[in-house]
């Protein structure tokens, strides 16, 4: 019998997450109001991920269970599991969290006709207490709409609390070598038919020293070190984002060329082109409130900043989206 609930697809992905995959997956189990199914991936696991991940397989047919035969990373990952799904909307997930029982069904109800949706989420520690903050709290303001630029100054959806279109993936692979994947999916959904944001903590977002994510790290007595070339590294990032925004056909190709080019003159200290750059698209760089003008000229003096301290840091090392 076909069901008249919407399909949605949980992709899965797994390393040495054994310890808590049972809480997370019995919350993917119990979500209400999906046609559900779970692609399960292991990413070459040494400890008992893939056994759990067989043992809850063979006790529930919504779930298939892959593995990789060598050590593909977090980004190949996800973009494989992903991938491997069937239903017209993929929700990534997190071997370490929890997720409410109605999560993606409020994500589809807010989804209307968006390409993307995602909602905040709480941020607990190893043991899953609470740490009293939420994401929004820690990178808000949220970001949402249709304007593409806005998302490539910085990217608020994170995977964890997503659900996209399965037309979403398929043009958006492949994935930038480095990026994040929620980052470049939320890029891509902004330059569609765009992307909503539901204020609802919905998932229970495990922070610990193995977690992916660097998102809330600083909680809960976790040190996070600060760089000794956070400026250069910026910058950098900043410049990659952009050099593969030039690349594809969804995002405004002369966009991403003028900014590309500023942001190559900051590194080499020269900061005007970055003015005329950020005059010409202040309609979409943050904040996104108040007047255009204020806009510009306090991101062209953040930006000037941020060029004046990296001429004095030593060169970047390491990686880049860490």
């Amino acid at each position: 019998m076909t069901s008249d609930l919407p399909r949605v697809s949980v992709a899965l992905c797994v390393f040495n997450g054994a310890r808590w995959l049972p809480a997370q997956l019995d919350s993917v189990l119990a979500q209400e109001g999906v046609d559900l199914e779970v692609v399960a991936l292991d990413d070459f696991s040494s400890d008992d991920s893939l056994q759990v991940l067989r043992e809850y397989a063979r006790r529930d047919p919504r779930i298939r269970v892959y593995e990789n035969d060598q050590n593909l990373g977090h980004l190949k990952s996800f973009e494989t599991c992903m991938g491997l799904c069937t239903a017209p909307l993929i929700a990534p997930c997190d071997q370490d969290d929890v997720w409410h029982p109605r999560k993606l069904a409020a994500l589809v109800e807010a989804m209307g006709e968006a390409d993307l949706a995602y909602c905040d989420s709480e941020f607990v520690d190893g043991e899953g207490r609470p740490l009293g903050r939420t994401v929004s709290q820690d990178i808000g303001p949220m970001l949402a709409g249709r304007d593409a630029l806005w998302f490539a100054f910085r990217n608020t959806a994170s995977g964890h609390a997503m659900l996209l279109r399965r037309s979403v993936f398929d043009t958006a692979l492949p994935f930038p070598s480095i990026l994040y994947h929620d980052w470049w999916l939320a890029l891509r959904a902004a330059a569609g038919h765009g992307v909503v944001y539901l204020d609802d903590p919905l998932v229970r977002f495990r922070r610990h020293d193995m977690a992916a994510s660097p998102m809330g790290k600083g909680l809960g007595g976790m040190h996070r070190k600060r760089s000794p070339w956070r400026n250069r590294k910026w910058l950098a990032q900043w410049l990659y984002v952009f050099e593969q925004l030039m690349n594809v056909d969804w995002f405004p190709r002369r966009v991403a060329v003028d900014w590309h080019a500023a942001i190559r003159a900051g590194e080499s200290g020269r900061i005007w082109p970055l003015w005329r750059v950020a005059w010409r698209y202040r309609a979409s760089i943050p904040p996104h409130e108040g007047a255009r003008w204020v806009a510009a000229l306090r991101f062209w003096l953040k930006y000037a900043n941020k060029v004046r301290r990296a001429r004095r840091e030593r060169a970047f090392e390491g990686p880049l989206f860490k």
